[in-house]
């Protein structure tokens, strides 16, 4: 019996892009690679409702290495941002600030508690340059209010910085309608790609912050990648093989819309939950994503002894937390190359462990 990934990146991946997978990268500094390049940039601003005028960097790094880049070239010492951490990807933010002696201030919310509408109105986002948020808090899998956040953010003129690396394609995500001002992704979540892309999305107000920014790095600064990026390049050697499956990706998307990929991971979702209803487990999150399900042990079992026993005995591999979550908190992944059958597979093994 094969292992199947039912966790939250990488995920189970499509046979064309396992195909492209096998093919020699070409060498990358050509006019051709180049509007492969432009062609992914132009695909991803339409998938995300980018506002006219944004640009798209490729970095060759995790999705960690895309936050950090996008905190050191909007914010610096003299700036004051605003966290809202939920988890260990909140956290992150939290942690990349205090690493660069940017000043912040952090909304510290309780494992699987989400920021209610009348929080978020209240909200004084005045004194801060940008709120940094999590649109999906991998780690517990809640869903904050993207739309809500985005409407203070431009009520109060503050830079909006999603890192929307699980949320993407997974939950509604509109750049124009939400009032997002940065956006990050990456290659190996609902993308459906190998890790080690990822993608930055800059209205055309986070562009005007970064133009006036001098960032002490040499690899993440990005006034190199929008120079380069302008003819469909990179400044450095990008991730050649990944960029071609990322474009065979964004046009299977593309083919299908963004709305049509979100209805069907929520349908993924929704009947996983469904059919586990009366088993030993509650969905951990107050306002649940579709990427992935956060379920909780009710019987006292330990959340990571579940998870080494569905790999164990049924190939079935599940996201494990740590920390504090540890023993309480495991994840099943809705995203990348899976159906309902799939689901029908976790739910069934986790029958079969829970009697």
């Amino acid at each position: 019996m094969t292992s199947k990934l039912f966790t939250v990146g990488p995920v189970e991946m499509y046979s064309e892009t396992l195909r492209l997978g096998s093919v020699q990268v070409p060498y990358f500094r050509t006019p051709e690679f180049s509007e492969i390049v432009l062609h992914c940039e132009s695909m991803m601003h339409e998938l995300v409702d980018a506002p006219e005028g944004s640009r798209t960097l490729l970095l060759t790094a995790s999705g960690t290495g895309a936050m950090e880049a996008a905190v050191i070239n909007l914010l610096g010492p003299s700036d004051r941002a605003l966290v809202i951490a939920g988890g260990t990807f909140g956290d992150r933010f939290c942690e990349i600030c205090r690493e660069h002696e940017i000043p912040f201030d952090c909304i510290r919310l309780d494992p699987g508690a989400s920021l209610h509408p009348g929080e978020i109105v209240e909200l004084k986002l005045d004194s801060y340059k940008a709120l940094l948020v999590n649109a999906h808090e991998t780690s517990t899998g809640v869903l904050y209010d993207i739309f809500q956040l985005g409407q203070a953010c431009r009520n109060a003129g503050t830079l909006f910085v999603v890192d929307a690396i699980s949320a993407l394609f997974c939950d509604p995500i509109s750049m124009s309608q939400m009032g997002i001002d940065l956006l990050l992704a990456s290659s190996q979540k609902a993308l459906a790609l190998p890790p080690g892309l990822s993608l930055v999305v800059l209205s055309p107000r986070a562009l005007d912050a970064v133009r006036t920014r001098k960032v002490k790095s040499y690899y993440f600064g990005f006034q190199r990648y929008l120079s380069d990026g302008s003819r469909g390049q990179t400044p450095f050697t990008p991730a050649v093989g990944i960029i071609l499956q990322l474009r065979d990706r964004l046009k299977a998307i593309q083919a299908i819309g963004t709305p049509a990929l979100v209805h069907r991971t929520a349908d993924l979702a929704r009947h996983f939950r469904n059919s586990i209803e009366n088993l030993p487990f509650r969905v951990f999150a107050e306002t649940p994503s579709n990427a992935l399900t956060a379920l909780s042990p009710t019987n006292g079992s330990s959340a990571y002894e579940l998870f080494s026993q569905l790999a164990a005995r049924f190939k079935v591999i599940v996201t494990p937390n740590g920390g504090q979550l540890r023993h309480r908190v495991f994840r099943v992944g809705h995203m990348g190359n899976l159906a309902t059958t799939d689901m029908d597979t976790v739910a069934n093994a986790l029958r079969e462990i829970s009697q």
